[in-house]
């Protein structure tokens, strides 16, 4: 059911470490009681930890976002953060603490600086934003526009996949302990998905951009370098491990990967 989050206050942790749990999670819509969408669901991401999600459409994969960002309650079992329950937390706190990009970022009619700005509540410089946009792999081709971080976004200055980077710029400038990708890979052009591995990547060996990273893909070659990859199917975790281990399973995952993989050949 939708959550009704906004009618109380609540808990508000001193640190978010980004430790996050679903147990036996259920969800179904309430106009649709017998057809669920999540089904007994199990995992446990570690924080720090950069796993992907993975499954064909229909899944699940975007209700797990929708329900970590609590925009839905799950109808049975539990999320905890820090093992802390979920509904109990406070979420425009919450909120503050979880980045976000989705499949389409908006983009304002501003400046690029004030575009990777927006949302951000503390004082922030240049050099930070700057570092925010280096993150997202971003800075090379914002230096290159004519006037840099000062030119102004317009329908047809941007790729689509330049849009996203400047999007995961806004959200790391955040610095949330959680960074949540939602199919930001799905409709990357080769060089921006080139980029997202290489975010991956560093979100993963870099100290200081260290943070719990969940990222929502249907490109599955953009999700190699993560920790653990779970994968979806009807509403369940059928499988979990990283690439190598899901290749050698020879299941659900290595049927997707080889079915893009002869797509691409």
């Amino acid at each position: 059911m939708p959550s009704d989050q906004f009618l109380s206050k609540g808990v508000k942790l001193q640190k978010v470490m980004g430790h996050i749990q679903f147990v036996n999670v259920t969800f179904h819509y309430p106009s649709r009681l017998t057809v669920p969408i999540l089904e007994h669901v199990n995992f446990s991401v570690k924080a720090n930890e950069v796993v992907a999600i993975v499954g064909i459409s229909g899944s699940g994969k975007s209700t797990l976002v929708n329900l970590l960002l609590r925009l839905y309650e799950p109808s049975n079992g539990q999320i905890y953060i820090d093992g802390f329950p979920l509904r109990e937390l406070d979420i425009r706190w919450l909120r503050e603490k979880v980045g976000f990009v989705g499949q389409e970022p908006h983009l304002f009619h501003m400046d690029i600086k004030s575009n990777i700005r927006y949302g951000c509540s503390r004082h922030t410089e240049q050099k930070d934003i700057e570092w925010a946009a280096k993150q997202a792999y971003a800075h090379e081709f914002i230096s290159s526009l004519p006037d840099g971080y000062e030119t102004v976004v317009d329908d047809n200055l941007l790729s689509g996949g330049q849009k996203q980077q400047i999007a995961i710029a806004r959200a790391i400038l955040r610095d949330p302990a959680i960074l949540i990708l939602d199919e930001a890979t799905s409709a990357l052009d080769s060089e921006s998905e080139h980029y997202v591995k290489a975010i991956i990547r560093a979100m993963g060996n870099d100290v200081k951009a260290k943070r719990t990273v969940l990222v929502i893909a249907h490109r599955l070659s953009t999700i190699k370098a993560a920790d653990r990859i779970i994968v979806l199917d009807s509403g369940r975790v059928v499988e979990m491990g990283d690439n190598t281990e899901l290749l050698l399973k020879d299941g659900l995952y290595a049927h997707l990967f080889k079915i893009q993989t002869d797509a691409l050949a």
